[in-house]
């Protein structure tokens, strides 16, 4: 006992000198961001006499400050020098024999696999089960791995145990092995725990010691047997291809299973991708069944109804995982069956989710994948704390949050931006890390952690300080606050806490008020805050708060070390004019504010990489944020959408000359160009654009347009609007168009499709709109290799449009809508053959359905908007053009009726769902 008590002591010491070091750091960082603050700026004045001046003055307003920086290094030097004086006594502690040393403390043993999921306890999954056991058993006779992934807790081990352990599969075989590998094994004590299994299995001795080693000796044992080996728990291809060099391929039908976290490890072991098994997590009813299985074993699993509605919220926030459910279920067994009892425990699910509490199983299962990560990764993970539970975050948000954050820089040929996002691929194919959903070309489109990990993150966050919420429970008066995210339910911010280290700011669900250009005004929360928009889902319901306006005042005015402010979806009014004394800022974010117009003295932030105006009332910027030489992302235009896109639909933003001296800029978008043709000729400099959207474009632009387009060589996405609905938009020859073009989006009048559209290898998505076309333009596009969506939005005013055999091959999304003339669609045979969804919209003199319908094979929705009502008959049960619909498993149709309201018809087979 006192072993143990002098190791929990040493282990409290040791917390205390890493939190030491930790603000040791920040005060480093703090001094080396103060030295850049008080350095000379860039200055904004072309004439050498007036640059001369401004050096000046800003020698005699910052001098004192940076004095003070010299201070200030004197006492970290200090600090360090005190931390180095007890270096001896740690080096002591630390190195002290018995069964007290410090290495037990610190080191974490690997977690144990969690006996919870046993085998009877296996829910769901009833369909990979099925196509699992059939591949063990399907008779193939060379060597076959199979490889289960999913993220910590989803029950993988579990899944694989409970087939693995059947008398009908290990009968199958000579001999069989079960062995876990992890993150840090020996790979000669693996093939002895291997080779030791194969023979107990068939009542053999171990071989004898013939000279060679054990890798050998189990290659030649399994040699001529038809074996079944588990390797439960791989943790990346290194492992792999140190294991699998002991298995022979002697074409006996021999099986390898493989268990990881990671699904590129699993497409690595697997023989082919159809080998790859991935449990995601268990469907509602199933999830439901686990946990009343658990939390009420003594009554059969039958809830009683006075917990049921408690019951359903607990599962929810367990989100499928298996782990998590079983865990929670458990805990919840012991508990008094009281309504007031099982609210206690879901209102405290996230404090219980910790390394030292009742449900710690499932932290230590979440642990070793976080100890796996590096220190960036590490940090990006971490991130996801910032935001609230089901909040899902904005692919392209999160890499421009990162790169500002600094975790993710550009190195060799790699932007930061690319860095950013191969940070946030690997932390969602390790399943740490959840996509809401997905683009049209399978790219992550919003992200999310699922509640049982977040709780893991929020823990670690706390533990690291890595984030501060507000509202939170134990602030300390000299805690280092790094970043801040202020929540919904934030009734005030504490008036002892110092931010002025604070490098990130977030205001998430909360409304602010500005009463004046230089206040925060009052936060408060709404009670009916409707969506508006599509992406804007993130808006609740709130209730009123009130803050004191002096309080957030203050609080902006200490933010001077400040890198990021995001206040996405805050209505805020105004611009705060102290925003832009916040000279090391880099990322700004108002995206569905109400702000209207943007100060001159934005020119004063001159680190700023990201502004971002998505959905304001910004309608035209200042002139000076031409000066912001460091802006990589330029996002300002609206979109207002009801029914219906229409040409009016989006708007842009009026900018002035000079915006060719921002070089650094990968994404403009949109600006407004109108009369002032001259910024298409500025646009030729900004060679390292990869976005660019232009609207108001005119007649007689098109020469200049295309000779800039022609020195974006980065260029994937290209957005051209023209000044009117009736103006044509005119798209001069390119000799070298963009290659790396992925999404071209033409609105506006067009003759003809420019030659070098065809030559477009990259292209994965193109919108054409209002374009009214007298030929059909499918001729330039079906031979697009890669097309994967297509939009055709009354762009072409004839009566026919004929997808050819073999044409759009690779084409997945087909949306025809608003062609006024069109009768009929014809699709041979072999065209299309990847097509996902249909839309057709608006196309009234369509009467029946497209000819060779029946020919698509793959196509899995039919979206029908404000169709002919014969059309629509025609598809109904007893319709005459039934036939060419029936495999459709979903056929939905929609018709428009008054202040936007929508009717709602089910035309699909009630047997396919």
């Amino acid at each position: 006992m006192e072993d143990q008590s002098s190791g929990l002591e040493r282990g409290k010491w040791l917390e205390n000198k890493v939190e030491q070091v930790r603000y040791i750091a920040y005060d480093i960082e703090d001094v080396l961001d103060e030295f850049v603050l008080h350095s000379p700026p860039y200055t904004f004045h072309n004439r050498h006499f007036i640059r001369q001046i401004h050096t000046v003055a800003h020698t005699v307003y910052h001098g004192f400050p940076i004095r003070g920086i010299s201070e200030k290094i004197a006492r970290i030097k200090k600090s360090i020098d005190d931390m180095g004086s007890q270096h001896a006594f740690l080096s002591t502690g630390l190195s002290s024999p018995g069964p007290s040393s410090s290495s037990t403390n610190r080191i974490r043993p690997h977690p144990p696999v969690s006996p919870l999921l046993l085998d009877d306890e296996i829910v769901g999954y009833e369909k990979e089960k099925k196509i699992f056991t059939d591949q063990l058993v399907d008779g193939e006779k060379r060597l076959v791995a199979l490889a289960v992934a999913g993220p910590a807790g989803s029950g993988k081990t579990a899944f694989v145990k409970n087939i693995f352990c059947k008398r009908g599969i290990m009968g199958r075989f000579d001999c069989h092995a079960w062995v876990r590998v992890s993150q840090h094994f020996e790979a000669e004590e693996l093939f002895v725990n291997m080779l030791k299994q194969f023979c107990y299995s068939r009542k053999e001795s171990y071989p004898i010691d013939d000279g060679t080693n054990t890798q050998t000796k189990l290659h030649k044992y399994l040699t001529g047997k038809r074996f079944i080996v588990v390797l439960d728990d791989i943790w990346s291809q290194n492992h792999w291809d140190v294991i699998k060099g002991g298995f022979p391929d002697a074409f006996r039908g021999s099986r390898i299973i493989v268990t990881t976290r990671s699904s590129d490890v699993a497409s690595v072991c697997a023989s082919s991708s159809t080998h790859v098994h991935i449990l995601n997590c268990l469907g509602w009813l199933h999830a439901l069944t686990l946990f009343y299985r658990k939390a009420f074993q003594d009554i059969d699993g039958q809830c009683p109804p006075e917990l049921k509605g408690c019951s359903e919220r607990i599962v929810k926030r367990c989100e499928g995982l298996p782990l998590a459910i079983v865990a929670v279920g458990s805990a919840l067994a012991h508990k008094p069956r009281l309504p007031n009892e099982w609210e206690k425990f879901h209102n405290s699910l996230g404090c219980e989710i910790t390394e030292d509490s009742n449900l710690s199983v499932i932290s230590n299962a979440l642990l070793p994948g976080y100890m796996d990560l590096s220190t960036n990764l590490k940090s990006c993970f971490l991130y996801f704390s910032i935001f609230p539970e089901d909040y899902s975050v904005e692919r392209g948000r999160l890499i421009r949050l990162w790169v500002a954050e600094q975790f993710a820089v550009g190195i060799n040929f790699q932007t930061a931006e690319e860095v950013a996002e191969g940070y946030l691929d690997e932390l969602i194919q390790r399943n740490l890390v959840h996509v809401s959903n997905y683009d049209f070309d399978g790219t992550p489109r919003n992200c999310r952690v699922l509640n049982p990990v977040l709780n893991f993150v929020t823990h670690k966050c706390k533990y690291e300080n890595f984030a501060s919420i507000f509202p939170t429970e134990n602030t300390s008066r000299n805690q280092k606050i790094r970043r801040l995210s202020v929540r919904n339910d934030c009734t005030h911010l504490p008036r002892n806490i110092d931010f002025s280290g604070v490098r990130s700011m977030f205001l998430l669900r909360c409304v602010i008020r500005l009463t004046s250009p230089l206040i925060f005004g009052t936060l408060f929360c709404h009670l009916t805050r409707m969506l508006h928009f599509v992406f804007l889902f993130f808006f609740f319901f709130f209730s009123l708060v009130e803050t004191s306006t002096s309080n957030f005042e203050k609080v902006l005015r200490e933010l001077k070390l400040t890198r990021v402010l995001d206040f996405q979806g805050a209505p805020i009014t105004k611009f705060p004019e102290d925003i832009t004394h916040l000279t090391l800022l880099r990322h700004l974010n108002f995206r569905g504010t109400k702000i209207k117009s943007i100060p001159s003295s934005i020119k004063k932030l001159s680190y700023l990489e990201t502004l971002d105006l998505k959905q304001t009332d910004v309608k035209e910027l200042p002139k000076e944020i031409c000066h912001l030489h460091n802006l990589r992302h330029l996002l300002a235009y609206k979109h207002n959408v009801e029914s219906y896109v229409v040409f009016e639909s989006v708007q842009g933003v009026k900018i002035h000359k000079g915006i060719g001296k921002l070089t650094e800029l990968q994404a403009l978008s949109l600006v407004k160009v109108g009369k002032k043709f001259k910024i298409l000729e500025e646009l030729k400099l900004l060679t390292k654009l990869r976005k660019l959207g232009l609207t108001g474009i005119r007649r007689g632009y098109g020469n200049e347009l295309s000779a800039s387009v022609e020195q974006m060589p980065l260029l994937t996405t290209l957005d051209l609007c023209s000044d009117t609905k009736e103006e044509f938009l005119e798209l001069g020859e390119m000799r070298n168009p963009p290659s790396k073009l992925q999404r071209l989006y033409l609105k506006g009048r067009v003759n003809q499709l420019p030659t070098w559209i065809s030559s477009l290898d990259n292209l994965l998505r193109i919108g054409l709109k209002w374009s009214k076309m007298q030929c059909s333009p499918l001729q330039a596009l079906q031979r697009l290799p890669n097309l994967m969506e297509l939009e055709l939005v009354d762009c072409y005013i004839g009566g026919e449009l004929i997808f050819e055999a073999s044409s759009f091959k690779k084409l997945k999304i087909l949306l025809i809508e608003d062609l006024a003339e069109l009768h009929t669609i014809v699709i041979r045979n072999g065209a299309m053959p990847d097509l996902k969804q249909i839309s057709l919209h608006k196309c009234p003199r369509m009467t029946i359905s497209p000819l060779g319908m029946n020919n698509l094979a793959k196509v899995e929705e039919l979206i029908l908007r404000d169709m002919a009502q014969e059309f629509i008959a025609r598809l109904r049960m007893n319709g005459e053009d039934r036939a060419m619909v029936a495999r459709i498993p979903l056929i939905n149709s929609f018709t428009s009726g008054h202040q936007h309201s929508w009717s709602f018809e089910n035309l699909s087979d009630s047997s396919s769902h």
